[in-house]
């Protein structure tokens, strides 16, 4: 064909009326486009399409058997079908096919090719104008920072693996920490451009060779090859420093990632596996504290397999109203009687074996899975079911039950409690809420505005482990409560250390000069009961030397008698 084609066409025809307009649209559009002349069958082709396609120029005649060539062998009677579709097709009328054609870069990809039929002024077929959109690629693309996602990462990752049977290297997951706390204090486009910013950051501390993908929510990833621990660690570290500062017109905040690496082929030879490991071993470097690197590992796999088990029983359990879950009450003694003035309800859990799991494996899945919200309104139901009823042969018997911070951001939970006390008719004064993991808090005033929401309903609040890790003097000054109770780690030294002896007596009496009473943990002799009564002043005294964590009914014969 010539490539005087457009002058040959003359100025009356359709194609060349309108080129002017197909170029300027041309521009500003990814996709294919083409103009079909209804008449003679001559068909305008945009430039990516002469590039792309290596026609032999922008005019083109039998289109469909120029481009069959690049369809997918089992798609071409789909689009001998559409184009076979023109020579009957009525103004208005719109033909649509999607088959997968061979991309510029070597790939087979899903497109979607739609046709409308236009008239001219007699009412007639005059011009087709067509456009194929390339569908692989909007599927492959994360909309907020370009890259390429998940589906893209494993195909690529695929042909990796699959390049070469020496293939070696490295697969890394970057997951950003705490993002969804920028989120939530700057707003989602705050966080939109943040990600934008970061993956063009990171993207440009990369070598060359690496391509950085985005997966969900706040997690990139990229792989190499050829790559040894040590100079993935020299990567991260990189990325760390460009994740420092996430920039706004009016903020600057700081952010910290971790990231989890797993090699190939030594910890698996397959992308699910490689990418479950790498998620695992990113995991694993929140879990030991965050802004760091984790490579994987088996025994923190077969750990992390564990817990998703129980997650999945409890979740089920909860389903079924927490039928494997039960209470057990440890007895508190009023230190100066020595009698019975109430006790701990304390959460445990059945295994599916019968067996009871030990509380520190469970509870922190509960919390860290929310879960802890529907077991929280168990607890407090059934605790104060069985006070009550319990309160018919000691009407000042308190119950203390524990208390997370994730129960205090659920938003009924305040009514649910008022709602549980007036409905069993129980004193709230007999209540105690501990607040547990103090240490974790950020926001004293939140912690504060709900806990004298309880109080005013009458109800006792109390910080629990005081003396392990950050629970000290400067949280006692930060949360006001009616009680502090004293770790067992605190006191189990006591009668053979002056030192600890001396704090003990101190933190008593200056919890006594602010009208807060003591509760301590974790007594198993008399020899340190009868110091911490008569030496230390203490108020509530709670161990194993006057009894374990029971059932409700094992208590209940030790209480009767």
């Amino acid at each position: 064909m010539s490539t005087n084609l457009f002058l040959e066409l003359g100025e009356d025809s359709p194609l060349s009326r309108i080129k002017t307009y197909f170029d300027a649209l041309q521009h500003s559009a990814d996709e294919y486009l083409f103009v079909v002349d209804a008449a003679t069958k001559q068909v305008m082709l945009s430039k990516n399409f002469v590039r792309d396609f290596n026609f032999p120029e922008e005019f083109v005649e039998d289109f469909g058997n120029l481009l069959a060539p690049f369809v997918w062998h089992d798609d071409r009677e789909i689009l001998e079908d559409v184009m076979g579709q023109l020579d009957s097709a009525m103004p208005g009328v719109e033909i649509n096919g999607e088959f997968r054609l061979l991309n510029r870069n070597g790939e087979y990809g899903w497109v979607s090719l739609r046709m409308t039929v236009g008239a001219d002024e007699f009412g007639q077929p005059e011009l087709v104008a067509g456009v194929i959109a390339r569908m692989d690629l909007k599927l492959k693309a994360d909309h907020v920072t370009g890259l390429l996602n998940r589906n893209a990462f494993h195909v690529d990752l695929m042909k990796e693996l699959n390049s070469s049977p020496d293939a070696r290297g490295a697969v890394v997951f970057v997951g950003l920490d705490n993002f969804q706390l920028v989120t939530e204090t700057y707003g989602y486009e705050f966080g939109d451009n943040a990600l934008k910013q970061l993956a063009q950051d990171i993207t440009n501390i990369l070598p060359p060779d690496i391509r950085l993908y985005k997966l969900d929510n706040d997690m990139f990833a990229f792989y190499v090859s050829d790559v040894y621990p040590e100079e993935i660690e020299i990567i991260y570290s990189s990325i760390q420093l460009c994740m420092r500062e996430i920039r706004n017109i009016e903020d600057t905040i700081f952010c910290t990632a971790s990231a989890g690496a797993a090699f190939y082929p030594d910890n698996a030879k397959d992308v699910i596996n490689l990418m479950r490991y790498a998620e695992v071993a990113l995991e694993f470097a929140r879990h030991k504290g965050k802004d760091q690197v984790a490579f994987f590992d088996s025994a923190y796999y077969e750990r992390w397999r564990y817990d998703i088990g129980m997650q999945n029983l409890m979740q089920n359990s909860i389903a079924r109203g927490c039928e494997d879950f039960f209470l057990c009450y440890q007895p508190q003694i009023n230190a100066k009687t020595g009698k019975l003035s109430g006790a701990e309800a304390l959460l445990r859990w059945y295994d599916r074996d019968g067996s009871v799991v030990a509380p520190m494996q469970f509870i922190p899945l509960l919390e860290r899975s929310r879960m802890i919200i529907p077991v929280g309104h168990w607890i407090i139901e059934n605790a104060i079911k069985t006070a009550k009823r319990w309160q018919e042969f000691m009407p000042e018997f308190e119950v203390s039950v524990n208390i997370s911070l994730y129960q205090l951001e659920e938003q009924m939970f305040y009514d649910f409690v008022k709602d549980c006390i007036e409905r069993h008719q129980i004193d709230p004064h007999t209540l105690v809420f501990e607040l547990t993991e103090s240490n974790k808090v950020y926001d004293w005033d939140f912690v504060n505005k709900h806990f004298n929401a309880f109080h005013e309903l009458g109800i006792k609040i109390s910080m629990d482990d005081f003396g392990m890790g950050y629970s000290n003097l400067a949280f006692m000054k930060n949360f006001r409560c009616n009680q502090v109770k004293i770790d067992r780690a605190f006191v189990e030294d006591v009668l053979n250390s002056e030192y600890d002896r001396n704090i003990i007596k101190y933190v008593i009496q200056m919890c006594h000069a602010n009208h807060m009473e003591v509760c301590i943990e974790g007594i198993e002799d008399e020899a340190t009961f009868i110091f911490l009564r008569d030496v230390c002043n203490a108020d509530i005294i709670q161990g194993f030397y006057f009894g374990y964590p029971e059932t409700e009914d094992v208590f209940v014969k030790r209480f009767n008698q």
